[in-house]
């Protein structure tokens, strides 16, 4: 009797915290992946900062300025890519958790 007492208390909260856990889990997932999305383009963004710090020090004549600024159009380049790159991993990481919210509100209206 008992037995039947707690499966039915564990069904029904089950279904009523399911969806929640779910939710929870997807966010906890998109928020991970964004975190290192920021991160990894925190350090590359860094790392051509560095790059050109250290190019500009390096500058002794005129030649070195023509070099630098030669650089300079690279580097602009560069970040130009990087940042349309950032912005299609960020566009593919909401879509990703539309779809997956999209997912958990076709469960839930089954229910």
């Amino acid at each position: 009797m008992y037995t039947d007492i707690f499966k039915t208390f564990n069904d029904q909260t089950e279904k009523t915290f399911g969806p929640l856990y779910q939710y929870n889990q997807l966010v906890a997932k998109n928020f991970t992946a964004l975190t290192n999305l920021q991160l990894e383009a925190a350090r590359q963004y860094a790392d051509i900062g560095l790059a050109q710090l250290q190019i500009n020090s390096q500058i002794k004549d005129v030649q070195g300025l023509v070099t630098c600024g030669a650089k300079q159009l690279e580097t602009m380049t560069r970040i130009s890519q990087q940042m349309m790159e950032d912005g299609k991993k960020l566009s593919e990481l909401a879509q990703e958790f539309k779809a997956g919210l999209d997912e958990l509100v076709a469960k839930a209206n089954k229910a």
